[in-house]
């Protein structure tokens, strides 16, 4: 699976738990998940690759329950290592 459909079905894995996404100029930082107002969302920096976006949001989704969340085998196998 290329990079641009993992990043869609991870993003896609985020709005089924919920998960905002939400994309900012952070001038140095990567982002991660975090909670705002009781809400767990994912903040990505703009100016990342879309291979580090994958590694960014693979990191944060993989942090959450994932049970019941249906995802294709690549990215379920990619969030569990």
């Amino acid at each position: 699976m290329e990079n641009v459909q993992l990043l869609q079905s991870l993003e896609a894995v985020a709005e089924e738990l919920s998960v905002d996404i939400r994309h900012e100029d952070l001038e140095g930082g990567r982002g991660g998940l975090f909670r705002l107002h009781g809400r767990s969302c994912i903040l990505v920096d703009r100016n990342l690759s879309v291979a580090e976006r994958v590694d960014l949001m693979t990191r944060s989704l993989s942090q959450l329950p994932l049970d019941g969340v249906f995802m294709p085998p690549a990215v379920r196998e990619l969030l569990e290592r």
